[in-house]
């Protein structure tokens, strides 16, 4: 793109620096009218929702004079934008520092980020740096224009073809190839081109990459030791925290897996998303103080930020129930009342107003308008968009209300959802700590998995004894009566691989009980948002 036609966004808090970036920028061609300028990030990230075209090139300081604990910094405002796909991958971002970040920056380099310049930012340095990104931005033109139409095959086939042909751009072709592979499910041809990519060069993105993979494949312990090699030689890769968390969870290491997701808040305090993953974490284990600081922290910085998660100011309110902070707890069912008045067809913001409309209730200590609120949300339990957020959600209300007054329901209400969202190890060990504060309702969840697993086991030791329809009928039956999501599909796969052993009659009898329930209950069927409304 001509330098001319090129719309330019520069983040800085010093009027200088901005002036001398803009003086770069207008004796390269770009117009006086085109160049835009914020003095913070929180500055920036309004101007970048409201602009009437996206930016062509935006160009941010990376640290910023703290005025609260938990300001951004200019990666946050990458990491945001990234996370809530806030910007085409058509921008260029480029961070600018002072030597002494220049660890930190050459970091987050990895993390989509186009180039970074280091103070004093001479003029020959930098035209010959923008010339570089925007050309490849331009050759990669066709390809990010296929991710944009979701045509994610043919942006693959194009980063095949660049990363074979073009030793120029080979590096760059395979991060965003690999990434397609992994969202395409070809999972051998993503890690055919990290491994390629790393003979060539060993960039830190690779290794997470291949890390990612070996997450996949359910290998946890390989991952898990390539992320601690990889962060012991990248101390300050947040994203390779975020996955090494994300493994610590697989492995259910809940209290490992926050204190990773710590030091990844600890690189990007002003990261919603990761204040709200580990505030979230904290709850579970019972650690209020922290959860309510960090999702407070994440809500004041996050409340106009499309990468909120709405759950996360319901785990706010729970947190701010248990330190008997109503304001807080008010506050935080008034978002999610305000969010609900803009989207006031979706599912997922009434069952997530309604859940914080609980916990203010608790907080105000009306019983029976809490209770009554319960009610709603258990009758919605089988409802195929009900998630196992919302799940973890009524049964943290669920042991808290009933500590205040005796529920009839609480433990059919309980054995409900432990029999639906009891899909793994991993989800099952959640929901027991969402249940903690209630031990009989913390057994009650460890028991449903436990007797899940081995109805599931009986039914499919039948077939030792070639009995195919009593197994297939026994998963069906067991699949309709919890709708758990791994049964279901463990019912799907069997019916596919035995079926043709069956009479057509019991066969099609049994696809018509089992493939409503894979198209209604499993992830790969319901085909819903769970983040964003």
């Amino acid at each position: 793109m001509p330098m001319d036609k090129l719309l330019v966004l520069i983040i800085d808090e010093v009027e200088l620096a901005r002036s001398v970036l803009g003086s770069m920028l207008r004796n390269l061609g770009v117009r006086h009218q085109h160049l835009h300028t914020a003095r913070r990030p929180e500055e920036a990230r309004r101007m970048i929702k409201s602009a009437p075209q996206p930016y062509d090139l935006i160009l941010s300081d990376m640290t910023f004079r703290q005025e609260g604990p938990n300001d951004m910094t200019g990666q946050d405002l990458l990491d945001e934008l990234r996370q809530a796909k806030g910007l085409p991958m058509q921008t260029a971002f480029i961070m600018v520092t002072g030597e002494a970040r220049y660890q930190h920056v050459a970091e987050a380099v990895e993390g989509a980020l186009d180039d970074y310049l280091l103070k004093p930012i001479a003029m020959r340095q930098f035209e010959e740096r923008l010339q570089v990104v925007l050309a490849r931005k331009q050759a990669f033109r066709p390809i990010f224009q296929a991710i944009e139409e979701a045509d994610y095959a043919k942006a693959a086939e194009l980063c095949e073809a660049m990363f074979r042909d073009s030793e120029l751009y080979k590096v760059y072709a395979a991060r965003i190839g690999s990434e397609l592979y992994l969202r395409l499910g070809r999972l051998d041809a993503a890690r055919r081109m990290l491994e390629a990519v790393l003979a060539f060069k060993a960039v830190p993105w690779a290794r997470l990459g291949l890390a990612r993979l070996d997450l996949r494949d359910a290998d946890t312990a390989k991952a898990c030791r390539a992320l601690e090699t990889l962060l012991t030689d990248n101390p300050a890769y947040a994203d390779a925290y975020d996955v090494y968390g994300h493994a610590l969870l697989e492995d259910m290491k809940v209290e490992a897996a926050a204190e990773v997701f710590a030091k990844a808040v600890q690189i990007t305090p002003g990261n919603v998303s990761r204040l709200q993953k580990l505030g979230a974490l904290q709850l579970y284990l019972g650690h209020s103080v922290e959860a309510a600081r960090h999702l407070g922290a994440a809500l004041a910085i996050g409340a106009q930020a499309r990468v909120l998660d709405f759950q996360g100011v319901v785990a706010l309110a729970i947190a701010s129930l248990d330190l008997g902070e109503g304001d807080a707890c008010e506050r935080a069912f008034q978002h999610l009342e305000a969010a609900l008045g803009r989207h006031p067809d979706s599912y997922r913001v009434r069952m997530l107003t309604l859940t914080s409309e609980v916990a203010l209730q608790l907080s105000l200590r009306r019983a029976e308008a809490a209770l009554n609120g319960l009610r709603q949300l258990a009758a919605q339990i089988e409802q195929p968009e009900f998630s196992y957020e919302m799940a973890s959600s009524l049964l943290m209300l669920l042991v808290r209300c009933a500590g205040q007054q005796p529920i009839p329901q609480a433990m059919t209400w309980a054995m409900r959802l432990a029999r639906r969202f009891c899909v793994s190890r991993a989800r099952t060990h959640l929901l027991e700590l969402a249940a903690a504060p209630m031990p009989a309702v913390e057994a009650l969840v460890r028991d449903a998995a436990q007797a899940i697993n081995t109805q599931a086991n009986e039914a499919m030791a039948h077939l030792v004894r070639k009995q195919h329809q009593r197994t297939l009928e026994a998963l069906a039956e067991l699949a309709g009566s919890s709708l758990n999501a791994r049964i279901i599909n463990l019912a799907r796969a069997t019916l596919n691989h035995h079926g043709q052993r069956l009479a057509p009659e019991a066969l099609l009898r049994l696809r018509q009980a089992i493939d409503p329930l894979h198209e209604r209950y499993t992830d790969a069927g319901r085909q819903l948002v769970e983040r964003k409304d």
